[in-house]
């Protein structure tokens, strides 16, 4: 056994396929579109039996469009198979319904935690029993969940929207474990995890194929997928690009610098270097949290959090899943009321305030899991987030009048502007569902920018995205900083972009404030490392 670079535990020549393997799953000439527009063209690959196989690619690169296209899930999303199939053990599975495709042995987790957020843990993974043939069956496969996935087991009666990111996601795998399946399809199971959990999720993952499960993995994380594959996959606009053993493309120069942002010759490039606060000219103010406290139930979500934003500056907040940094912007922004605790903007207290009257404040956000109307366009995405600012009458709308067209005009031209700032001009008219996961993830952040905000708080903006697609969000929010002088409050498990954005940091952990200062001094602290990345990596980086 070895630690991979990455902190997870793999056997000794993991990366090597064996010519015996048989297939489980093969992928033949795959051809899928979205409304007449090609998405995959000709995608062929095979799942050997008890084997990983890792899918890399940019956003957009139609990874999670192979697996809706296997687990028959494409119709859901407006899309269909053009030409090519899928066969599980010689069965043909493009003409199977989703369930049938379910009852045969493959089953998909999609990527973003989609748990039944009103329904106990104990709940969910019982629905995700329900094509299991007994109660037998069902029991055994409950009890392999809680073996994997021990944090489960503690909180079986716990509603699934108030776990963690981390548990959300075991909570999804578990649930998908529960039919017993043959292939398991995985989608971005590390997405807007803290590092720490990312390796557990890919200790899991090994453990689940070690235990007879074949598994596709589709990842952004490079560095994880190549580390617990036998194969791997690089899919490049709908092709094929690369393929072979996850040992030979982790060594390729090409994926090295393109999937795991190292390049030879050459050292890692950082995040832009942070830049003094910029003047408040939107007349952004001080952001003051002092003594936040939060239960839910028995469970302190926050236990006494101060924090302070200085106006036109980029604050950011990190610690691991759970830590309750998604329940402080909640708090921030009204979605969540404070046990006990107040919160300041500049002179008005925002604690106890519903959320239309602290956006009105000034107060805009976007949102861990994308909170966007998939069937409308951009454009149209973006005008929701003009709504306050509207002052035409709903009748003077509706009819049309003068007046109306005017502001409609002009409210077109503004979020015209927004797009083209994060560089959104040329899907301007794209439907969002047509567009890759960091072209929306930037329609949110341009959504949130349309109401003029003087404070923005962003939630995990670069979750999902690669080592490039990171430093261009980066960019992007320095450059509004600079350009708009707005304060940032932003929350993120990429310490790289935390560090070379912030001016401040906050770390979180178990709802507790640890450190609190500049990020050079929170990026040494120890317990900062512990809280984030594991007591036996820091241990590993002390000998070193």
């Amino acid at each position: 056994m070895s630690t991979g670079p990455s902190g997870i535990t793999v056997s000794e020549g993991r990366g090597d396929v064996e010519a015996e393997d048989v297939p489980a799953l093969e992928v033949e000439d795959l051809e899928v579109a979205y409304a007449g527009v090609r998405a995959l063209h000709g995608v062929s690959l095979v799942v050997p039996e008890r084997k990983i196989v890792a899918v890399l690619g940019n956003n957009g690169a139609g990874k999670s469009t192979l697996l809706r296209a296997i687990s028959g899930m494409l119709a859901l999303h407006g899309g269909s198979i053009e030409g090519g199939k899928a066969r599980l053990h010689g069965r043909t599975l493009s003409a199977l319904d989703p369930a049938e495709i379910v009852r045969a042995g493959v089953v998909q987790v999609p990527e973003g935690r989609r748990v039944f957020a009103d329904l106990t843990v104990e709940e969910n993974l019982r629905a995700g029993g329900l094509s299991s043939r007994g109660r037998g069956e069902r029991a055994e496969a409950r009890t392999r969940v809680y073996d994997l996935f021990p944090r489960l087991a503690e909180r079986r009666t716990q509603r699934a929207g108030l776990l963690s990111g981390g548990e959300q996601q075991m909570l999804a795998i578990g649930r998908a474990l529960m039919s017993e399946p043959r292939v398991l399809l995985l989608d971005e199971p590390s997405l807007g995890l803290a590092p720490q959990i990312v390796e557990q999720i890919g200790e899991i993952v090994a453990t689940i194929n070690e235990q007879g499960t074949a598994v596709v993995l589709v990842e952004q994380n490079a560095a994880m997928a190549l580390e617990i594959a036998h194969r791997a996959y690089v899919l490049e606009v709908g092709r094929i690009a690369l393929e072979g053993t996850a040992a030979e493309l982790a060594a390729s120069d090409e994926v090295r610098a393109r999937y795991l942002g190292v390049a030879p010759d050459r050292e890692v490039p950082a995040a832009p270097p942070s830049t003094p606060a910029a003047p408040a000219r939107r007349g952004a103010r001080e952001l003051a949290a002092e003594g936040l406290t939060v239960r839910f139930g028995g469970l302190v979500a926050l236990d006494d959090v101060s924090l302070t934003v200085a106006p036109g500056s980029t604050h950011a907040v990190i610690g691991p899943n759970g830590a309750g940094k998604s329940t402080l912007l909640n708090v921030l922004t009204g979605v969540y009321h404070a046990s006990a605790g107040t919160v300041r903007y500049g002179d008005a207290v925002l604690t106890g305030l519903r959320p239309p009257r602290i956006a009105a404040l000034g107060v805009s956000r976007t949102f861990q899991n994308l909170a966007l109307s998939p069937a409308s366009t951009v454009r149209e995405n973006l005008l929701l987030g003009r709504h306050r600012l509207t002052k035409a009458s709903f009748v003077s709308a509706g009819l049309r009048l003068p007046g109306a067209r005017r502001e409609q005009r002009e409210q077109v031209r503004a979020v015209a502007e927004v797009a083209k700032v994060v560089d959104l001009e040329d899907q301007f008219d794209h439907p969002v569902s047509d567009l890759p996961y960091g072209d929306r993830k930037r329609v949110e952040l341009a959504r949130a920018l349309c109401t003029e905000p003087t404070l923005l708080l962003l939630d995990e903006p670069v979750a999902g995205m690669n080592a490039d697609e990171s430093r261009r969000m980066a960019q992007a929010i320095l450059r509004l900083r600079e350009e708009l002088g707005i304060s940032i409050l932003v929350v993120e498990h990429n310490m790289q972009f935390v560090m070379g954005l912030a001016d401040r940091v906050t770390v979180l952990d178990f709802g507790r404030c640890i450190a609190d200062g500049a990020p050079d001094q929170v990026q040494a602290d120890p317990e900062v490392l512990r809280a984030y990345l594991g007591s036996h990596r820091v241990s590993q980086e002390e000998r070193r």
